[in-house]
């Protein structure tokens, strides 16, 4: 297992297609990441507060925002471990998810000191979990961003390990 630091080559990020080929993972081309992990509520334990949130209570919350550079190339499948991501466009894989209500499945892939490999390295993601909220372009600029939300279902919160995701 590879320990250290990481830098931004190593790091990508898929998304289950919703278009071209459903249930296709596809990398996409990503500059930066919001904040990755889950968070959760805290908790009052006055009486009231108590009874109002027992039932989210150990339930987890994820949302980030991704940008990168605005491109409609060709989606193509997503890379396997160990090899440098294999980036489809992101305007014609992210514009057809945003406003969805279909979950997706999702990774981020944080290879350390290398390309990302099964088994050993992190990954945080999971299968059937996310929603598109957000996607914007910004033409001056030539990227995109987009907001990646818990799809809410509850049953598939995405979650820290270390496996290839698939669809």
């Amino acid at each position: 297992m590879a320990t250290g630091r990481t830098v931004g080559k190593y790091v990508k990020f898929a998304i289950e297609d919703g278009a071209a080929d459903p249930g296709t993972m596809r990398d996409i081309p990503v500059n930066s990441f919001g904040s990755v992990g889950l968070t959760f509520a805290e908790q009052d334990v006055s009486a009231l507060q108590e009874e109002l949130t027992k039932i989210l209570n150990g339930q987890g919350g994820f949302s980030t925002t991704i940008s990168g550079p605005f491109d409609n190339t060709v989606p193509v499948a997503a890379s396997a471990s160990t090899a440098r991501a294999n980036l489809s466009g992101s305007h014609p894989v992210l514009s057809v998810l945003n406003g969805g209500n279909l979950p997706k499945t999702f990774a981020i892939y944080i290879g350390i000191q290398g390309y990302w490999t099964d088994t050993v390295d992190p990954v945080f993601g999971g299968e059937n979990c996310v929603l598109i909220s957000d996607y914007t372009v910004d033409m001056a600029a030539g990227t995109y961003s987009a907001k990646i939300v818990t799809a809410g279902n509850r049953s598939n919160d995405p979650d820290w390990g270390v496996d290839l995701l698939h669809a």
